[in-house]
């Protein structure tokens, strides 16, 4: 009897495992609300470590003066930047299921794919930008949480650095979904070979503004 053929099932199998890892990476919705959840449980794991690392020096050599201390002092360092990350990530406001709906809607409609729940940290604070399109030179960004004129053009001028002398994306930000949705739908996606460097650009454009924030 011959040996059965299980390797379709091994790569199917493997697909599916590489794809549930990448379900709340960079870009996609969901990211914000798994990484604050993330950086709770880190936070209270750090914490709880600290705290019975101290009660266990205590109770068991009756003096604070202990290697174990150290260790504690050790795991503050993780503890605060922890602490901080989940403080930042509670400003994010991402879509909700409704309006996620919509704009996958659009972007079904018009082959322009978009990304979520993206920030923008800064040393004055920090950005939110709940739906984005990195297309075609430009970089059009959804704010409804930024109604202020003047926050909309600070981050403009962040996400301006973005650009390069080898290229230039125009960035147009808006706080109103019809505005969005007539942006989104300027754009062209061409599926020609001879696109290939410039989605390739839009591919390096799209890394640089997602590193900008957690």
């Amino acid at each position: 009897m011959g040996k059965i053929d299980t390797s379709t099932y091994k790569a199917i199998k493997k697909d599916k495992k590489i794809k549930g890892m990448k379900t709340y990476e960079k870009g996609k919705y969901g990211h914000s609300k798994h990484y604050r959840n993330l950086k709770l449980s880190m936070t209270i794991g750090l914490l709880l470590l600290i705290v019975l690392d101290v009660i266990f020096s205590i109770l068991v050599f009756h003096t604070r003066k202990t290697v174990f201390v150290i260790v504690a002092c050790v795991l503050s360092i993780p503890f605060a930047r922890n602490i901080i990350d989940l403080f930042m990530s509670m400003k994010a406001s991402p879509l909700d299921k409704e309006e996620y709906h919509k704009t996958n809607e659009l972007s079904e409609k018009t082959g322009v794919p978009l990304y979520y729940d993206i920030s923008v940290t800064e040393e004055e604070g920090m950005y939110y930008i709940p739906c984005a399109a990195v297309c075609s030179n430009n970089i059009i960004c959804f704010t409804p949480n930024i109604p202020e004129t003047k926050k909309r053009e600070k981050l403009k001028e962040y996400l301006n650095e973005i650009n390069t002398d080898e290229y230039s994306y125009r960035i147009f930000l808006t706080e109103k979904y019809s505005t969005f949705e007539k942006e989104i739908k300027k754009l062209k996606v061409s599926a020609d070979k001879e696109d290939d460097k410039q989605k390739n650009i839009d591919r390096e454009v799209l890394e640089k503004f997602l590193s900008m924030g957690f």
